[in-house]
């Protein structure tokens, strides 16, 4: 009986240490893809992102560091069509030497005067050839999966919005 109470602990400890790890945002995709693609979807995004967010009245707070291909195309186009967009800030140290010193992402402390807190992931491939793309724009989340075929991306769904 202590045997089965002990495991139902360690179950239910293993489930709430889930909940609670941050979940990885950024650029995250593994293998080659073409060079222009993050620009592409960059720009997919952000078309999406007009029709429920209007330019020059919208503030972005970048909540992790945007170093990928994909963030920084996402930063342009976002300041090119009017968006304000604040951009984490990452303390370094001038030569990293061990793990405890490399680039640390400094939460932004995010106010109606800041900005909406905003964050993106990029993943895949999932099965052969997919690519999905999440954005999470304060507490609601826009998402859509590409197909990647003889190195054309195509849109595979329409943009899913969770509020």
């Amino acid at each position: 009986m202590t045997m089965r109470r002990l495991s139902v602990v360690l179950g239910f400890g293993l489930l709430l240490a889930g909940c609670l790890s941050p979940s990885p945002y950024g650029y995250l995709v593994s293998g080659t893809v073409p060079p222009q693609m993050p620009e592409r979807l960059a720009q997919e995004t952000v078309t999406r992102m007009e029709a429920l967010y209007p330019p020059a009245h919208t503030r972005l707070a970048l909540t992790h560091p945007a170093t990928d291909p994909y963030g920084l195309a996402l930063i342009e186009a976002l300041r090119r069509k009017g968006y304000g967009v604040m951009e984490s800030r990452v303390n370094t140290r001038m030569y990293p030497s061990t793990r405890d010193d490399m680039p640390v992402a400094v939460q932004p402390t995010v106010s109606p005067d800041v900005g909406i807190p905003f964050r993106y992931v990029v993943d895949g491939p999932f099965e052969p050839r997919l690519y999905r793309i999440t954005v999470f724009i304060g507490n609601q989340s826009l998402s859509r999966v590409y197909r990647l075929d003889q190195q054309v991306l195509a849109q595979a769904g329409a943009w899913v919005r969770k509020e």
